[in-house]
């Protein structure tokens, strides 16, 4: 059986490889990468544009360059008299020649002093499409990992125009080479790879001198230290196929600044941009490098040791101002939120993964971490609009310079071996949804421990990988982004939650002072309204003194002793209304605590249906139809079979789904009743009476699953306590589904037992749950994290949460509102919690 190979034709190869750059910008950067990869110190790219536009009519310049370069057309032109205007029929007739011609003249030039290519490696690599060299051969002589591996970046040279040149001195060799391509060869017809020719011979150019010669004016090149490019490449690409106008040139400018190296990662490769037409434009490609910020983290994610180091700076306080007027709130902190702490600005911590992800650790998910690879992420954050009403002792800053700032280099960015791979952290490119996870908690920086969350327009930040370290994170066939693998996602994680360590470091320095201003605002409020109480009753005072004179003055001269019973009712009804005015102002406070309980138990309702949504979606389908189900299943089974086992199976199976029903009666009366008026207006309670409902409606889920649930009092209750209902479904709904998961995740059968104890002890009433579950996850080390918001251990195979993270935050938000403590109890088996609150809720 004969062998026969295949064929590429020239065009195919051709497409494969500009299907790689959908943009002369991107193309320009592929051939920046090239220079570092070469391990260039210095990278320039200049533009010679001298038709930067086609415009009718026509320049002087741009009538001479058709005379020059292409007389036949310039002689078949028809201008109108006395003028360079084409008329209408010559230039439709002709546009696209003329737009040849011109931009023909116009040229980029990428210049290096890399390590330059002698004729084998132009013949071995360079020549050779799709070439494995950088696969392999990785690393550079200078240590850098190499940024190209698909060996089809020469076609950005196509890409930006159909003629390219090249001039090449390697390091250590007296000559160089120069080789030429006409790309316009791919798009002979029927030619194969095979037919396509470049030119090479051997070249004495100087890299120096030929700067100084063809771009001495540019300002930037009269500053090159001389010898600097004794060796490297110079690229021609001349033919152009883009309008390069002054817009394009500033694109250009902007593009290699968002993706070339930043100065954080102190990489020895600067990049100029010059342009002919203008010496004094554009020079250096400036990155970001940010001296005004409010916070600096450093992390490094170790994969074999399965722990994220972390160097923090703090720069947002004024220290002076913090020691003399605020050196009390710190007097009982520990490190590394005690002033000491903060005087010195930075401090470091480690984190074992799987606690700051709150991920169990169990051996597939070791694995998958592993595999995600060491990578080192740093960011910075720049508030940039005024975030707080209260006097916090922040150091001034200028927002509008911020807000500058933030805008050209904010986000977070993604470089793999120093470049950027975009789309990742571009403007509007909210890869990491902070602005949703921001919405979901709006609360200020101190006023809830954990609870704040950065926006995306508040930080800028670089996340550093490589194709060695990292090499299950892989680029998508198009170079346009990242394939979002599992190792992508967990990335994504680890920065996420990287984020969360510092958004819970800012919110735990600030929340002191939240506290303090609180605390100060109510004494304000508390004397406001003395002083107001205190002047009603000298209004009064006065008002009833001058009456009573003027009654015993009526009395002395008529001997009357009678009191005017309206004058009385009048003042008392006066009375009346100025108390009704304070009351109301005092109202409306105790107003906006009954809507918060109503969010807090709509979001806790939200939990608790989302733990049986699986069996709601179950039985919700055949509710509607039981009632009359049973009737017509017997009427129409005929007596002689109805003692067939089919026939039993039958009404076995609507047994069943009258049980669904009465499953679904009791969540929609529960539902309905979680958010009763009633419960929503702070009252007297008590919580015996309220156990005793908590039972009943708890009866049927708690049945079903096995699970005994048993309350317990102990002494007397006599007592005053105020609060909402609803306040208290939030708390015990939250508690007991949060058992029934860890229930859930028991393998072996024991006796499933939920208790709640409840007994009054020195003034306070003490409430102690506990259930005999799994306990408490062993990812939290420090038993408190589990009332940060959105915090949870319940992931799925990704990572990803499965929990909302709020039960327990909402718990002790609850609890701390009612003036209450909550405190979690070491427990030899399951979970157990000790909550207690004043008879007199202040």
């Amino acid at each position: 059986m004969a062998k026969i190979p295949f064929s590429v034709s020239a065009r195919t190869a051709r497409l494969i490889g500009q299907e790689n750059f959908t943009n002369a910008e991107g193309a320009i950067v592929e051939l920046v990468k090239n220079s570092y990869d070469a391990d260039a110190k210095v990278c320039l790219v200049i533009y010679n544009i001298p038709f930067p536009e086609f415009r009718n009519p026509l320049r002087d310049v741009e009538v001479e360059a058709l005379k020059k370069n292409d007389p036949e057309l310039y002689d078949i032109l028809v201008f109108d008299q006395g003028t360079f205007h084409l008329t209408e029929p010559s230039l439709k007739r002709h546009y696209k020649r003329i737009r040849q011609v011109l931009f023909s003249q116009n040229s980029i030039f990428i210049i290096d002093n890399g390590d330059g290519m002698d004729d084998s490696i132009i013949k071995k690599n360079w020549m050779t499409i799709g070439t494995g060299n950088k696969e392999f051969e990785y690393v550079s002589v200078d240590g850098r990992i190499k940024t190209g591996a698909k060996g089809i970046g020469r076609f950005a040279l196509d890409r930006l125009g159909s003629l390219s040149e090249m001039w090449t001195i390697p390091k250590k060799k007296d000559k160089g080479f120069y080789w030429k391509m006409d790309w316009q060869q791919f798009e002979t017809p029927d030619s194969s790879l095979a037919d396509i020719k470049a030119d090479l011979e051997t070249s004495d150019i100087n890299i120096s001198q030929f700067l100084q010669e063809n771009f001495g004016t540019i300002e930037f090149i009269k500053n090159l230290t001389p010898g600097s490019f004794s060796h490297g490449t110079i690229i021609k690409i001349s033919k152009l196929r883009d309008d390069w106008e002054q817009s394009h040139l500033d694109s250009s400018f902007k593009n290699l600044e968002a993706l070339i190296p930043p100065k954080e990662l102190a990489i020895p490769f600067k990049v100029f941009q010059g342009y002919v037409q203008d010496s004094k434009a554009y020079g250096e490609v400036d990155t970001a490098f940010f001296n005004d910020y409010d916070y600096k983290v450093l992390a490094s994610y170790d994969a074999k040791e399965l722990k994220v180091k972390l160097h923090i700076t703090r720069n947002e306080l004024d220290l002076k101002l913090v020691e003399s007027k605020f050196g009390f709130l710190y007097e009982n902190t520990q490190r590394p939120y005690d002033l000491d702490t903060l005087k010195d600005k930075e401090f470091e911590d480690s984190k074992d993964i799987n606690e700051l992800m709150k991920w169990p650790k169990t051996a597939s998910n070791v694995a998958l971490l592993k595999e995600v690879g060491d990578f080192s992420f740093s960011f910075y954050f720049l508030k940039n609009t005024v975030s707080s009403k209260e006097d916090y002792p922040f150091l001034s800053i200028s927002y509008q310079e911020r807000q500058k700032v933030i805008s050209r280099f904010g986000g977070i960015k993604i470089y793999r071996d120093s470049f950027r791979v975009r789309p990742y952290g571009d403007s509007g490119n909210d890869w990491l949804k902070l602005g949703e996870r921001a919405q979901r908690s709006p609360a200020g920086p101190g006023q809830r421990i954990g609870d704040w969350r950065v926006g995306p327009n508040q930080i800028a930040g670089i996340i550093n990988i490589s194709r060695v370290a990292n090499s299950k994170i892989v680029d998508k066939s198009d170079r346009g982004s990242l394939v979002e693998n599992t190792s992508f996602d967990l990335l994504k994680k680890i920065v996420e939650n990287t984020i969360h360590y510092f958004e819970y470091d800012r919110s735990k320095i600030l929340n002191p002072y939240y506290l303090h201003f609180d605390a100060e605002k109510k004494k304000q409020r508390q004397k406001e309204i003395q002083e107001a109480a205190e002047k009603i009753a000298d209004e009064l005072y006065a008002k009833r003194k001058a009456e009573e004179e003027a009654k015993n003055k009526a009395e002395s001269d008529t001997g009357s002793s009678g009191e005017n019973k309206d004058e009385f009712e009048e003042e008392k009804e006066q009375f009346q209304k100025i108390l009704e005015e304070q009351l109301t102002n005092l109202q409306i406070d105790d107003d906006k605590d009954a809507e918060l309980a109503q969010v807090r138990s709509l979001a806790s309702l939200g939990l608790i249906v989302s733990s049986f949504a699986h069996e709601l979606r179950e039985i919700r389908n055949n509710v509607e139809e039981i009632k009359d189900l049973e009737d017509i299943y017997k009427s129409i089974i005929p007596l002689k079979l109805r003692t067939n086992q089919l026939y039993v199976d039958g009404l076995n199976i609507i047994d069943l789904l009258k049980s669904g029903g009465e499953k679904t009666k009791h969540w929609v009366d529960y539902s309905l009743t979680a958010i009763k008026k009633d419960k929503r207006k702070r009252s007297s309670f008590n919580f015996k009476d309220y156990f005793k409902g908590l039972k009943k409606n708890w009866e049927v889920p708690l049945n079903d699953r096995g699970i005994i649930f048993e309350i317990y009092e102990e002494g007397s209750f006599e007592y005053q306590f105020r609060a909402f209902e609803i306040d208290m479904d939030t708390i015990f709904g939250n508690l007991i589904t949060n058992s029934i998961d860890s229930f859930n995740n028991i393998d072996t059968i024991i006796q499933r037992k939920i208790t709640i104890h409840h007994h009054l002890i020195d003034g306070r009433i003490v409430l102690t749950y506990k259930d005999n579950g799994t306990g408490l996850p062993d990812v939290f080390t420090d038993k408190n994290d589990i009332f940060l918001p959105f915090t949870t251990s319940k992931k799925d195979t990704k990572g990803n949460d499965i929990g909302t993270g709020l039960g327990m935050y909402l718990v002790k938000m609850v609890v701390q509102d009612n003036s209450g403590d909550i405190d979690i109890l070491d427990s030899d088996e399951g979970f157990c919690i000790k909550l207690n609150f004043p008879t007199r809720n202040n």
